[in-house]
Parts: C-alpha cells; structure tokens; sequence
C-alpha cells in the first residue's frame, strides 16, 4: 500500500540506477521483517536493497538509537528511475493499523458516552506516531536526494 509518489526530474534513469546500487547493500530477502538499525552503515552503503524482476525496493539504514522512528520502503520500477513510491514497512503498518482502529473505536465510544477522557491519550500516542512518521519519510527523501546527486 502505497502511499505517496516522488518524481525525480533533474537525472537520467541509468545515473539514477548506477547511485541506487552503489549505496545499496544487496539482501535477498524481502525489507519487510529486516531491522535496519541492526547494520552497521558505512559513508558509501546507507540502504539496504531488494531487487526483484520488476522493481528494487530500499530501506534506509538507521542507527541504533533510531529504533524508535516508523520504517520507510522506497520502491522504483525497472523500467522508471525518474519516480519512486513510498510505503510503511510492514510493522509500522500493523502499527499504523492498531491505532488507527483504537482511535476509530475510542472515538466512537466516546461520543456514545460522552466521556472524552481515554480520547485524549489516544490521541496523543497517534500524534506522536505521526510525528515520528515524518522524522522518517524527511530523512529518507535527504538519503535519496543526497545519494542520487539530485
């Protein structure tokens, strides 16, 4: 589940793809269950890379003490460099998921009782949780700007 597209104007596919792989560290795996803070990034390797016939997905390598922070997979197409498409890894989904339905349910609830006092932690925890999410999706979009010379 995709949630947003950036185009990348400024380069050629081919230079793009070159820069891709040359930061990447190859997995053979899919991105969904890695931890990325597990890695240990160098100043040349800030992703990790799955390729598969169609498309390469990354996923930036984060410190340690970036365990915190939701994940971002960022997907190209073969056949396109010029665009890539964002999406959660897949634990941050379950996660987006769950307070998505308690805030759903939570706020159901508490126009039903007119009780809004659980509301506001909910609430909280989801701002956080968005907050952090944008931490993230602005520290991929630098990674792949820097390392696309774009």
């Amino acid at each position: 589940m995709y949630f947003l597209t950036q185009n990348i104007v400024a380069k050629n596919s081919e230079e793009i793809e070159e820069n891709i792989r040359q930061s990447s560290l190859k997995r053979h795996t899919s991105l969904d269950l890695k931890r990325s803070a597990a890695y240990v990034a160098s100043k040349d390797k800030v992703f990790l890379g799955y390729e598969n016939e169609s498309k390469i997905s990354l996923l930036r390598i984060s410190a340690p003490f970036e365990f915190f922070l939701p994940k971002l997979v960022a997907t190209f197409t073969k056949n396109d460099f010029q665009k890539y498409k964002l999406r959660l890894h897949l634990p941050s989904l379950i996660l987006f998921t769950f307070l998505t339905v308690i805030l759903i349910l939570n706020l159901y609830s508490s126009v039903s009782t007119g009780s809004y006092n659980e509301l506001k932690s909910i609430l909280i925890f989801n701002l956080i949780f968005y907050c952090l999410l944008f931490i993230e999706y602005k520290l991929v979009l630098k990674t792949i700007n820097r390392f696309i010379g774009y």
